[in-house]
Protein backbone atom coordinates (compact mmCIF):
# COMPACT_ATOMS: atom_id res chain seq x y z
CA UNK A 1 0.00 0.00 0.00
CA UNK A 2 1.11 3.58 -0.56
CA UNK A 3 0.23 6.22 1.97
CA UNK A 4 -0.25 9.88 1.09
CA UNK A 5 -1.19 12.83 3.29
CA UNK A 6 -3.55 15.57 2.12
CA UNK A 7 -3.39 18.73 4.21
CA UNK A 8 -6.18 21.27 4.44
CA UNK A 9 -5.99 24.97 3.80
CA UNK A 10 -3.97 27.26 6.00
CA UNK A 11 -7.12 28.46 7.76
CA UNK A 12 -8.47 24.95 8.44
CA UNK A 13 -6.87 22.25 10.63
CA UNK A 14 -8.70 19.52 8.67
CA UNK A 15 -6.50 16.86 7.10
CA UNK A 16 -6.71 13.21 6.10
CA UNK A 17 -4.08 10.51 5.65
CA UNK A 18 -4.91 8.32 2.68
CA UNK A 19 -4.15 4.68 1.91
CA UNK A 20 -4.15 3.97 -1.84
CA UNK A 21 -5.20 0.59 -3.18
CA UNK A 22 -2.60 -1.29 -5.22
CA UNK A 23 -4.76 -4.19 -6.44
CA UNK A 24 -8.10 -4.34 -8.22
CA UNK A 25 -10.46 -3.32 -5.43
CA UNK A 26 -13.83 -1.59 -5.51
CA UNK A 27 -12.21 1.43 -3.84
CA UNK A 28 -9.29 3.56 -5.01
CA UNK A 29 -8.21 5.21 -1.78
CA UNK A 30 -9.42 5.38 1.81
CA UNK A 31 -8.80 7.16 5.08
CA UNK A 32 -9.85 6.66 8.71
CA UNK A 33 -10.01 8.96 11.69
CA UNK A 34 -11.62 8.74 15.12
CA UNK A 35 -15.13 9.54 13.94
CA UNK A 36 -15.49 8.23 10.40
CA UNK A 37 -14.03 6.58 7.33
CA UNK A 38 -13.62 8.22 3.91
CA UNK A 39 -13.50 6.12 0.76
CA UNK A 40 -12.84 7.19 -2.84
CA UNK A 41 -14.40 4.86 -5.41
CA UNK A 42 -15.36 4.98 -9.11
CA UNK A 43 -19.01 5.10 -10.13
CA UNK A 44 -20.04 2.15 -12.31
CA UNK A 45 -22.65 4.15 -14.25
CA UNK A 46 -21.20 7.61 -14.84
CA UNK A 47 -17.72 8.93 -15.47
CA UNK A 48 -17.32 10.11 -11.89
CA UNK A 49 -15.15 9.41 -8.89
CA UNK A 50 -17.15 9.46 -5.67
CA UNK A 51 -16.15 10.41 -2.15
CA UNK A 52 -17.98 8.25 0.40
CA UNK A 53 -18.34 8.95 4.11
CA UNK A 54 -19.08 6.35 6.76
CA UNK A 55 -19.51 7.41 10.40
CA UNK A 56 -17.92 5.08 12.93
CA UNK A 57 -21.34 4.20 14.39
CA UNK A 58 -22.90 3.31 11.02
CA UNK A 59 -22.56 0.53 8.43
CA UNK A 60 -23.72 2.67 5.51
CA UNK A 61 -21.78 4.94 3.18
CA UNK A 62 -23.03 8.36 2.09
CA UNK A 63 -21.89 10.14 -1.06
CA UNK A 64 -20.49 13.49 0.02
CA UNK A 65 -18.84 14.58 -3.24
CA UNK A 66 -18.65 13.60 -6.91
CA UNK A 67 -15.71 14.42 -9.16
CA UNK A 68 -16.35 14.22 -12.90
CA UNK A 69 -13.48 13.00 -15.04
CA UNK A 70 -12.93 14.82 -18.30
CA UNK A 71 -11.85 13.16 -21.53
CA UNK A 72 -8.28 14.28 -21.06
CA UNK A 73 -8.01 13.73 -17.28
CA UNK A 74 -6.63 10.55 -15.74
CA UNK A 75 -8.00 8.54 -12.84
CA UNK A 76 -5.05 9.71 -10.76
CA UNK A 77 -5.98 13.36 -11.33
CA UNK A 78 -9.58 12.67 -10.34
CA UNK A 79 -8.49 10.82 -7.18
CA UNK A 80 -6.21 13.69 -6.18
CA UNK A 81 -9.11 16.13 -6.65
CA UNK A 82 -11.38 13.81 -4.65
CA UNK A 83 -8.89 13.83 -1.77
CA UNK A 84 -8.79 17.63 -1.74
CA UNK A 85 -12.59 17.75 -1.88
CA UNK A 86 -12.87 15.35 1.07
CA UNK A 87 -10.67 17.63 3.13
CA UNK A 88 -12.77 20.64 2.13
CA UNK A 89 -15.95 18.73 3.10
CA UNK A 90 -14.42 17.85 6.46
CA UNK A 91 -13.90 21.56 7.11
CA UNK A 92 -17.14 22.83 5.51
CA UNK A 93 -19.69 19.98 5.07
CA UNK A 94 -22.35 22.23 3.50
CA UNK A 95 -20.14 23.80 0.86
CA UNK A 96 -22.39 24.81 -2.10
CA UNK A 97 -19.94 23.68 -4.83
CA UNK A 98 -19.66 20.22 -3.26
CA UNK A 99 -23.43 19.82 -2.88
CA UNK A 100 -23.89 21.05 -6.44
CA UNK A 101 -21.51 18.36 -7.71
CA UNK A 102 -23.64 15.67 -6.02
CA UNK A 103 -26.83 17.00 -7.60
CA UNK A 104 -25.21 17.02 -11.05
CA UNK A 105 -23.91 13.47 -10.56
CA UNK A 106 -27.31 12.17 -9.45
CA UNK A 107 -29.06 13.80 -12.41
CA UNK A 108 -26.57 12.28 -14.86
CA UNK A 109 -26.76 8.86 -13.19
CA UNK A 110 -30.56 8.68 -13.23
CA UNK A 111 -30.66 9.92 -16.82
CA UNK A 112 -28.43 7.05 -17.93
CA UNK A 113 -30.42 4.52 -15.90
CA UNK A 114 -33.72 5.71 -17.37
CA UNK A 115 -32.40 5.66 -20.94
CA UNK A 116 -31.14 2.12 -20.36
CA UNK A 117 -34.20 0.72 -18.54
CA UNK A 118 -37.18 2.45 -20.19
CA UNK A 119 -37.04 0.40 -23.43
CA UNK A 120 -37.08 -2.78 -21.35
CA UNK A 121 -40.07 -1.50 -19.37
CA UNK A 122 -41.93 -0.71 -22.61
CA UNK A 123 -41.20 -4.17 -24.01
CA UNK A 124 -42.43 -5.74 -20.78
CA UNK A 125 -45.60 -3.65 -20.91
CA UNK A 126 -46.25 -4.72 -24.51
CA UNK A 127 -45.81 -8.39 -23.64
CA UNK A 128 -48.14 -7.94 -20.67
CA UNK A 129 -50.71 -6.35 -22.98
CA UNK A 130 -50.51 -9.26 -25.42
CA UNK A 131 -50.94 -11.86 -22.69
CA UNK A 132 -53.83 -9.94 -21.13
CA UNK A 133 -55.47 -9.58 -24.55
CA UNK A 134 -55.44 -13.36 -24.97
CA UNK A 135 -56.91 -13.85 -21.50
CA UNK A 136 -59.61 -11.23 -22.06
CA UNK A 137 -60.50 -12.69 -25.46
CA UNK A 138 -60.84 -16.16 -23.92
CA UNK A 139 -63.12 -14.87 -21.17
CA UNK A 140 -65.32 -13.00 -23.65
CA UNK A 141 -65.62 -15.97 -26.03
CA UNK A 142 -66.65 -18.23 -23.15
CA UNK A 143 -69.16 -15.61 -21.90
CA UNK A 144 -67.31 -15.33 -18.59
CA UNK A 145 -66.35 -11.70 -18.08
CA UNK A 146 -66.21 -9.26 -15.23
CA UNK A 147 -63.79 -9.00 -12.31
CA UNK A 148 -62.32 -12.53 -12.77
CA UNK A 149 -61.04 -11.38 -16.14
CA UNK A 150 -59.18 -8.46 -14.55
CA UNK A 151 -57.76 -10.59 -11.74
CA UNK A 152 -56.55 -13.41 -13.99
CA UNK A 153 -55.13 -11.05 -16.62
CA UNK A 154 -53.25 -8.97 -14.06
CA UNK A 155 -51.86 -12.05 -12.29
CA UNK A 156 -50.70 -13.45 -15.63
CA UNK A 157 -48.86 -10.20 -16.38
CA UNK A 158 -47.26 -10.23 -12.94
CA UNK A 159 -46.21 -13.87 -13.28
CA UNK A 160 -44.69 -13.25 -16.70
CA UNK A 161 -42.49 -10.58 -15.10
CA UNK A 162 -40.35 -13.27 -13.45
CA UNK A 163 -39.68 -14.94 -16.81
CA UNK A 164 -39.03 -11.61 -18.51
CA UNK A 165 -36.53 -10.64 -15.81
CA UNK A 166 -34.67 -13.91 -16.26
CA UNK A 167 -34.52 -13.38 -20.02
CA UNK A 168 -33.46 -9.73 -19.64
CA UNK A 169 -30.66 -10.60 -17.20
CA UNK A 170 -29.22 -13.02 -19.75
CA UNK A 171 -29.12 -10.40 -22.52
CA UNK A 172 -28.70 -7.02 -20.82
CA UNK A 173 -26.73 -5.93 -17.79
CA UNK A 174 -28.68 -3.94 -15.25
CA UNK A 175 -27.73 -0.53 -13.90
CA UNK A 176 -30.22 -0.83 -11.05
CA UNK A 177 -29.32 -4.17 -9.50
CA UNK A 178 -31.52 -7.29 -9.27
CA UNK A 179 -34.27 -5.61 -7.23
CA UNK A 180 -34.47 -2.59 -9.53
CA UNK A 181 -34.53 -4.82 -12.60
CA UNK A 182 -37.32 -6.94 -11.07
CA UNK A 183 -39.42 -3.85 -10.32
CA UNK A 184 -38.88 -2.46 -13.84
CA UNK A 185 -39.75 -5.63 -15.74
CA UNK A 186 -42.48 -7.01 -13.49
CA UNK A 187 -44.04 -3.59 -12.97
CA UNK A 188 -44.13 -2.92 -16.71
CA UNK A 189 -45.73 -6.29 -17.51
CA UNK A 190 -48.26 -5.97 -14.68
CA UNK A 191 -49.31 -2.44 -15.62
CA UNK A 192 -49.65 -3.37 -19.29
CA UNK A 193 -51.78 -6.42 -18.44
CA UNK A 194 -53.97 -4.50 -16.01
CA UNK A 195 -54.66 -1.68 -18.46
CA UNK A 196 -55.51 -4.11 -21.26
CA UNK A 197 -57.98 -6.21 -19.29
CA UNK A 198 -59.48 -3.05 -17.80
CA UNK A 199 -60.25 -1.77 -21.31
CA UNK A 200 -61.92 -5.06 -22.18
CA UNK A 201 -63.81 -4.97 -18.89
CA UNK A 202 -65.22 -1.51 -19.66
CA UNK A 203 -66.08 -2.37 -23.25
CA UNK A 204 -67.76 -5.74 -22.74
CA UNK A 205 -69.36 -5.59 -19.28
CA UNK A 206 -71.62 -2.61 -19.81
Amino acid sequence: MTVTEEAGSETSPAYLIWEDAEKDAWWLSRSHDESAAFVIAPDSVTNHVLVLHQPSDSNRFKVIAAIQMGQDSSIGTAVAEAKRTAVKWKGVPNSPPIKSSIRAWRAQRWSKIIIREVPLALISSFIGCVLAFLVAAFFIVTDVSGWPMIVVGTLLGFSSGWLLKWAADRRFTSLMGPIGRFVTVTGGATIGAFLTVSVFFILFTR
